[in-house]
Order: structure tokens, then sequence, then C-alpha cells
């Protein structure tokens, strides 16, 4: 399998506020909300009546007993029938506020706090519970449970749990976990989260265990979760998304066998294991190699035939013909396995063509071909396109051909590996140096020992499907699911047909589905259709060399997606943040330096704060300090990293200096005018990041905690150079370097995780309000923003701001971004948001002006 290259998976660096979970937020109105040392949620979902039981656990780092009260917002749409709250085990009387009252209760929380997270919630209830005592130094377990119904729609039953927490507590101390089962009478066919990461055991066709759980977990989105129903042995959900009614639309179909229908049409396979034993296979490699061969032929199953093939200088086959896979002659083969010995040059071309002259011409079998090599061709034909055109037009004769490739390190042609995968509708893994080849092989085995359907075709009437990702479907195995996404023409009702072969019977089966004239649920399946779309057209550009409009093509997305390549180097984002940095006279405090159990509690201009470690202990709030964090909003005394003047080369973190900060408005400017900014402001992000990762890295503190931390930015760092580097090699049109080597593999990786993306990952733009920002420094700027632009700044958190939302309520979207900001305005003024500087008020005249249509 194509393992994707490192890329950001966090919110941006402390720069994207984030909305509620629980909260426990102290009387003392100095005083930020708790950390959050663990969260649990157990949910139980049957026939679509979901019971969430949420545990959760604050600290308390003061040395005194607080008043506190614990919010938890109610997500839209959810209809709670009951809910009980318990405080340390304590069953507890609390209140169920409707939208109107919570609406006072979150913007005090935002006015507090300087934390824009909690505006998404306006327009939602709030279930609100008063905690006494809070004890000092200790933890403050809260239990809340509710019930409410999941909304269902052609079939797709969705839940969302509000998980996005403010920003003050954006990482747990400890663990976080979700637990969630469904049952249901109708069978649960695709199950499936475009946010997390899960876990699925299916106990039946009509039970299904998901699990998420990580340690000191970020909480930068809510957990989001679809489940289809339906009667079908295959079961196929649908999920679509069209905003604008004139455009064609955007779908999502996942495709899954149910469990008891597909146990007996399991297909027999033919299985050829073919390695290279040339003379760079080391002792180490040989050895892992021979454990996965080995591995993979104990994983056969009774009815399946195998072939051994090894390879180097010359073609040594096992037998001639394929064998049935007995306990007798498996075990003869893994002797002979044993007996492999490393010597000799790489002919890729005769051992391919080995293995394909053991395919029988049995329709009822699926023929499949495992290949493992850690080098290029040598001997016999030497051009790999040459080998892919050779091979793939062999395999072509059949379609039950399928060529699964293994890159052991990284002197392969990876291009050539991907392209005999893609062919044959299989995957292509690599194995990096540091990696083991046994465990990449067992992985891959364990998704693709039982197929159920090959050579799956979708079809449709009345709608068109288009630009559909992957283009040739894979096929379809026990345990598996498909994702499917692509756009569509038309509307209303469409028979969507999957035929495939099952066995060597051809099937059919009929979903009436309905392919809406606008729905605006699910934007997420625009966003994931655009990276596959990228990493397509890379993958076409790596291998036949760039062409204009391609590379327009991809630049134009990447753009407006935010996604990171060789032509948008600039959009990378780091896997952790840079930190968050609080002004305090003369001393700016990175909030990742510091210890939030060890510092100064409570005091009047004492702070602690967040960083890479997750929540962090109390601030003061007395200086308009705000929360900071991963994915948390700067507020009063927190500034993002580019607002900072540049620490003293050499200077240890904490750093003493006596510049001040800059302005939102000074630093937008000095961004847009930037000679790289000049038609495109996002460009200015690169340079801007490069340096910021090397100061970073350059005063980083020696310490453990930091490793990973450093680790993050410096992988940051090289997904930039590879980036880079791969831009000039197509500027030079040394196309072969993008193919082969360490920056073969690296790309490869890169392009396929784009093609298999199957939930959102973090993006250094954002569409807000009808534009599109882009992240610098910790601060968002409208790309169209220009260093003549007009601005009028307000102060975030002001009478200004709210007044602004009670007049713009659409600007709450806009304001989520974060404390510092700039947004064009209709009427073409730059809207500056900036926590210590700017307008406290504004007259209702002034904001219609600022919202009144530019004059053309």
């Amino acid at each position: 399998m194509r393992y994707r290259f490192l890329l950001g998976v966090l919110v941006l660096a402390a720069v994207q506020s984030a909305p509620a979970a629980g909260l426990l937020v102290p009387d003392d109105v100095k005083l930020p909300p708790l950390a959050m040392v663990n969260h649990k949620v157990t949910v139980a979902i049957e026939d679509q009546v979901a019971v969430t039981t949420v545990e959760q656990a604050f600290r308390n780092h003061t040395d005194r007993n607080l008043e506190a009260t614990y919010l938890f917002p109610v997500p839209r749409g959810a209809s709670v029938n009951k809910f009980t709250m318990w405080v340390d085990g304590k069953e507890t009387t609390g209140e169920l506020l409707d939208a109107k009252k919570a609406h006072q209760v979150y913007t005090d929380i935002v006015r507090r706090t300087q934390d824009p997270g909690l505006l998404e919630y306006l327009g939602n209830d709030l279930m609100r519970l008063k905690v006494f005592p809070v004890l000092p130094r200790k933890d403050q377990k809260v239990r809340i449970s509710f019930t409410s119904v999941a909304p269902m729609e052609q079939g797709v039953v969705e839940y969302v749990y509000p998980l996005r927490t403010d920003g003050k507590a954006t990482r747990t101390l400890e663990e976080f976990s979700v637990k969630l089962t469904i049952k249901s009478q109708h069978p649960v066919q695709s199950v499936y989260s475009p946010t997390h990461a899960i876990d699925l055991k299916r106990k039946g066709d009509n039970e299904v265990a998901v699990e998420f759980e990580k340690s000191q977990a970020l909480l930068d989105k809510d957990f989001q979760l679809f489940y289809g129903l339906g009667k079908q042995e295959i079961g196929l959900t649908p999920l679509t998304y069209r905003p604008v009614t004139g455009d064609d639309g955007y779908f999502m179909l996942l495709i899954s066998p149910q469990i008891g229908a597909m146990k007996a049409t399991r297909v027999p396979r033919d299985l050829v294991l073919v390695l290279d034993t040339s003379g760079s296979m080391s002792d180490l490699k040989m050895s892992q190699a021979k454990k996965a061969l080995k591995h993979l032929l104990s994983n056969l199953d009774e009815g399946d035939r195998f072939g051994l093939i090894g390879f180097a200088s010359t073609v040594h086959n096992y037998e001639s013909k394929l064998l049935s896979a007995n306990s007798e002659q498996l075990e003869r083969a893994r002797k002979w396995v044993d007996d492999l010995r490393a010597g000799g040059g790489t002919a890729i071309q005769p051992a391919l063509d080995a293995a394909l002259d053991m395919r029988t011409k049995d329709p009822g079998r699926s023929f499949t071909i495992a290949f493992f090599t850690d080098g290029m061709p040598t001997i016999d034909e030497r051009d790999p396109a040459k080998i892919v055109k050779n091979v793939t037009a062999r395999a072509d004769k059949s379609e039950n051909v399928r060529i699964f490739t293994f890159g052991v390190g990284d002197d392969v042609n990876a291009t050539m590996l991907d392209q005999l995968a893609d062919a044959t509708r299989a995957v292509s893994t690599y194995v990096r140096p540091a990696e083991d080849i046994e465990t990449k092989a067992a992985a891959l085995n364990a998704k693709i020992s039982h197929p159920v359907m090959t050579n799956v075709k979708l079809t449709t009437t009345n709608v068109k499907l288009s630009e559909m990702y992957p283009p040739k479907l894979p096929d379809l195995f026990h345990g598996g699911q498909l994702v499917v996404i692509g756009r569509y023409t038309g509307q209303g009702a469409s028979a969507v047909k999957l035929t495939g072969m099952v066995g060597a019977e051809e099937r059919e089966l009929v979903y009436e589905l309905t392919f809406p004239v606008k729905a605006e649920a699910n934007g997420f399946v625009e966003h994931l259709w655009a990276r596959r779309k990228v990493g397509y057209l890379l993958d076409q550009i790596r291998a036949s060399g760039e062409s204009k409009e391609v590379v327009e093509e991809v630049t134009t997305l990447a753009k407006k997606y935010g996604i990171a390549t060789p032509y948008t180097s600039y959009l990378v984002v780091p896997d952790a943040p840079l930190p968050v940095i609080r002004h305090e006279r003369d001393r700016f405090v990175p909030l990742g330096g510091l210890d939030p159990s060890n510092g100064p509690q409570g005091a009047a201009g004492a702070s602690t704060g967040t960083g890479i470690s997750g929540a962090g202990g109390p601030g003061n709030l007395s200086g308009n300090g705000g929360i900071g964090g991963i994915g948390g909003g700067f507020g009063g005394g927190f500034r993002p990293p580019g607002l900072v003047p540049a620490p003293r080369p050499g200077a240890l973190r904490p750093t003493t200096v006596t510049a001040s900060p800059k302005t939102v408005t000074d630093y937008a400017r000095e961004q847009a005018a930037k000679p790289e900014a000049k038609g495109n402001l996002g460009a200015a992000r690169g340079t801007e990041q490069d340096r910021l990762l090397e100061g970073e890295l350059r005063n980083l503190p020696a310490d453990k905690r930091d490793a990973v931390y450093a680790d993050a930015l410096k992988k940051a760092q090289s997904e930039s150079k590879t980036f880079k580097d791969a831009a000039d090699n197509y500027s030079a049109r040394r196309l072969q370097q993008n193919q082969q080597g360490t920056l073969g593999v690296d790309l490869s990786l890169s392009s396929n995780a784009l093609r298999e993306q199957n939930r959102l990952t973090a993006t250094a733009n954002q569409q807000v309000g009808g534009r599109n920002c882009v992240e610098i420094g910790g601060v968002w700027i409208d790309d169209k923003f220009t260093a003549q632009t007009k601005t009028v700044a307000v102060k975030a958190q002001s009478d200004a701001y709210f007044r602004i939302l009670e007049k713009q309520p659409q600007m709450k979207d806009v304001f989520r971004l974060g404390n510092h900001l700039v947004w064009l305005t209709p009427s073409g003024t730059g809207l500056v948001i900036d926590a210590n500087d700017g307008k406290d008020k504004l007259t209702d005249a002034e904001i219609d002006a600022l919202f009144a249509a530019a004059k053309k």
C-alpha cells in the first residue's frame, strides 16, 4: 500500500480557534477554563437513538478552592430528550438552556476568554451545571449523559459529537477516547468518519463497534460518523454536496460487503510471489523479505494456488506451474525460500514475464503477483517506461491480473512501481530503510487476502458521474470498504448499478439513490475530491513530464484547497505548532517552553500556558491575555509568532527583548509587500514559515519534552525541501530525478497520500465568507489583500466586534479563524481583527459602509 508522506495532520500552529466540547469555567474572571486531563466518550446507538455518556476530568492548578460552571453545547439538530449530570459520582441537577438563552452565555465566554471558537455554537442549546468546590491541585471529574436521535437521510445515519474544545484545552493532558456501538434492526453496511481514523470491529451484520483512542489528543474537530443501513449483500452508502444549484455536485460512495451474505462468495486466488535476490539485497533485507514471503504463504487458504520466483541476473522458478496450497506443498515452498541467496543484477522484465506466464485461463480465479525489489532494472530491458508498457499490455489481456509492488529501500524507480500497480487495480508499498518488510507485507495481506468482488464498475441512469477517483475501482475485499469520490451532473432519482465478478459469475446490484439539486452539508466531500484529483495529476506529471494545462490545473486546485505540491510548497503545514508567545512587558514567553504544572499560579501578572504538550495550567487574563495553543486562538497578550520580533541568534527561550510586537495591519502589509507575494500572497508564507521554523529550531531548549516537537518541525522543513527540489527538477527537465531514489519515493508517498485521502487534514488556507484566507506566521490574511488596501482595525471581542456580529451574523465564520486576521469586506476595505490593537467601537453607519458592495 502506498503510505502517505507525512503531511500536517494538526490544525495550524495556534492560528485557528476551536469551539467548545465540555468546558469547566471558573467564576473568577481572572482565570481561564481549566485544563482538560482526560475526555472519554461512550455512545450506544440503537435504531438511531443515541445515548451519549461523557466523562471528563479537569485540573485545578491553583492553590485554592474554585467555584466553576460546566458548559456543554448540544450538537446542532440534536433533539436532547433526557440528560443527567454527575459530579464525583453524585447525580447533580443541571439545566438545559435553549438557543436564545444560551446565546448570551456563549457570547460572555467569548468576551472573557478572548477565544472566538465558541461562536460556532451560537444558535445551539446548552447544558449547564454549577460545580463547587473544585479542590486545589486536584482533578475535578464530571460525567454527563444525554439521549438524542441521530438523523437519517437516504438510509445514511449521521452522528456528531461536539468535540472541538476551547483553545485552553486543545489537547488532553492524558487520554481521549470514543467508544461507540451501533445496533440496528437492519444490516449496518458502510461505516465512515471524515474526521477521525476509527477502528471497526463487526460483531455481525447488525452490530458494529467503533473506537478511537489517543493519548494527549488534539481536540481540533468534532467527531463525525456516518453509517449506512440496507439489505443488499454489498452496501452502497451515498454522501453528496452541492452548494450551488447550477454547478456540478460532489459525491462520495462507500461500498462494503456484509459479513454473512458474502462469506460464501470468497473468490479463490492464485498468488505468485516474486523476490529480487540481486546483490543489493543485504543480509537484513533478505532475511526480512524471506519472512514476508513465508508469511504470505502461510495465509493462503484451501482452494488457493501459489507460485514462487526468485530473480537476480536470471530468473529462477520454484516450479513452472501453480501449485495447490496444501500443507505439504507449502512446507516445501518455505524451505525453498530459506535457501535463496543474494547476488547478481536486477532482471525485472524477465521476472515479471515469468510470473505472468504462470497465469491460467480460469475465469473464476483472481491472479495476484506480489513483486518485491530493492533496485532498478540492470538486466534485459532497462527502460522503466518500456517495462510498464510491456507488462501492462500482457496484463490487460485479462482483467483478473493484479500486481502488488513492494519497493524495498530508496534505490527504486517509484514511478515504475506505481504504474505497474495502478494499471492492474493494485497498490504499491514502500519499505523505507528503517522499516520492516514483513510487517508491511503482513499489513497488506490482511486487507487483500479475501477478495469478494473483482473488476468492480459503477454506472448510473439519469445522473452522470465524472472525474471519479480512483478512476479504476480496485477489488472489493471481505472486511474492506471502497471510498469513491467524484462529481455529478443532473439531479433527482438515479439507479446506480454496481457490477463485478464474484468468482466466475458476473453480478449486478442496483441501488435507488437521489442526487440533490442542492445540498449544503458534507462540504468535506468537495475538499477530499480536490485532494484526490491533485494526487492523480501529480502522478501524471511525474510519469510524463509537465504540460502547461496540467500544471495550471494543479496550481489552481492547490491554491484553492490549501494543498502542498511542488508548485505550492509554501502550503506545507507542520505536524506541530509554533509556540504562542505572551508579551509581558519586555519579555516574550513562548508558551510551549513552560511547564504548566510548575509555573506560578493565580498571581497578578503570572502566566503559564499551552504548548506542544497540550492543555496547560491557568494563566492570568487580567492583561487581556487570551487562550493559545494548538488550534487555539490568540487572545489579549498572546501573539502569533509572526508578530513577535525575532530573538537574538543563539538565545535560549524565554528570550528578553526590547522591541515591540507588530500590529496585524503592519504585519499584513509587510507580507503583501514582499516581491514573491506579487499576484500570490500565499507565496509569502513560504519564506515566513522557513524563517519561523529555522528560528524556532535554533532556539529550542534541549529538553526531552521538545523532542517530538523538534522532529515535527524538521519534517516540515524536509517536506518543503522535497517539493522545492522536485519543482527545480521539473523546471530543468530532469524528470528521472523525480521518479527514482529517495526523492522519487518521497514524491510517490506524497502524491498517493492525496490519491487515497479519506479524511480531512490541516491546510494553510481557509475559505470563509466567500473569501480565501491564507495563514502566514499565525495571522490569517485575505489572499487578495495588498500593501495598498485600505483597512479598518477592530479590537477582538470589543463592543465593535460584537456589534459587527449582531448586524452581520455570517461573520462568525470569519471571526472563528482567530483574533489576528485580515478579511476583505464587500466594500473592498480590509477588516482587521487584532487582539491588541484597533477600534473598540463602530457606529452602525460605519459597519454598513464596510459591508456595502464596492462601486464599480
